[in-house]
């Protein structure tokens, strides 16, 4: 991933987490066996680390006082 489409997903989640910290939001993802694979080190030919996920995973917003 380029440098410029790297800031253009930070410019957006930054966005994102701002409009629903406006409206005290919670949003909850729910998974079912969803595997991800996390590379270990840098480069195409990395080795890779198997995860599983399984259950609720919620993300809430507040401001900080």
């Amino acid at each position: 991933m380029s440098n410029n489409n790297l800031s253009a997903w930070i410019e957006m989640a930054e966005g994102l987490y701002d409009f629903l910290n406006r409206r005290k939001t919670t949003i909850n993802y729910t998974f079912t066996d969803m595997n991800i694979s996390v590379p270990q080190s840098t480069g195409k030919d990395s080795e890779k680390a198997e995860w599983t996920v399984s259950g609720t995973i919620s993300i809430s917003t507040s401001e900080k006082e």
